[in-house]
């Protein structure tokens, strides 16, 4: 049955986009069960960082199902793009393990995902002009922004796959990985985030956003507002405590 499957791993929460008769794409309550797991990790203390990735091998997902856009019943829906949008809001960061397809409004949710491991099996699609649909979600802004801008012009004006080694090399994708291994490689990267302090960590993944959406004076500006907050917190004087003590920090856990 198709659906959208939690795990948990240490603090690592396993978000997995199962539909593999359909090369895992989002349909019924998929994208809504999507949404709700999202923020159900961003509101738990345990997790610290998500992982969201699609069952077996052939694909990440295909996006949306096109026959239930086509009816309108995903319109009715009121979701839009939200479900796949939401790795943007979260204070945790999300990673995408992308081990296969990843086409139409999973390109979107690679793009929400603040870092992508990529198999070399991978392919990335914007379709919307093949199928006269305008690509939305942010691609026409982000896209130039996450890869070169011709890269990203190529893929929405010609619809043709951009694959795993070309998106590496573009600067879309942060690690790649052989066949089978974008979620093992996923989670180790999850890890090394994860015992890392977690206020910190946050900080960086809005920082970063405030620069691309309002550019690098406003980021500068968040930079020393809160690095003077932030270091007068107890997961600074753990951490420099810990360094000093040459022993392996332990933080609070506390965003």
């Amino acid at each position: 049955m198709p659906d959208i499957k939690a795990t948990t791993q240490d603090n690592i929460r396993i978000l997995t986009i199962s539909n593999e008769s359909k090369r895992n794409a989002l349909e019924g309550s998929m994208s809504a069960d999507l949404l709700n797991h999202f923020d159900a990790a961003e509101g738990d203390p345990s997790i610290r960082v998500v992982v969201v990735t699609g069952a077996g091998d052939i694909a990440f997902s295909s996006g949306h199902n096109l026959k239930e856009i086509a009816s309108g019943a995903y319109a009715q829906s009121g979701l839009g793009e939200a479900p796949v949008l939401r790795p943007l809001t979260m204070n945790k960061p999300v990673i995408a393990a992308v081990n296969g397809h990843c086409y139409a409004a999973a390109l979107i949710l690679a793009m929400s995902c603040d870092l992508r491991v990529v198999s070399e099996n991978a392919t990335f699609g914007s379709p919307g002009a093949r199928l006269g649909m305008l690509p939305e979600g942010g691609q026409i802004g982000r896209l130039p922004m996450l890869m070169s801008r011709s890269a990203a012009l190529e893929l929405m004006l010609t619809s043709a796959p951009l694959k795993a080694a070309d998106a590496f090399r573009a600067g879309f994708v942060s690690r790649l990985v052989p066949k089978g291994q974008a979620l093992a490689a996923a989670l180790e990267l999850a890890a090394s985030i994860g015992v890392n302090a977690p206020a910190v960590v946050s900080a960086v993944k809005r920082g970063v956003l405030i620069g691309e959406q309002s550019g690098v004076a406003q980021a500068e500006r968040f930079e020393q507002e809160n690095a003077r907050i932030l270091e007068t917190q107890a997961d600074a004087r753990e951490g420099v405590e810990a360094f000093f003590q040459k022993r392996t920090p332990v933080f609070s856990g506390v965003a």
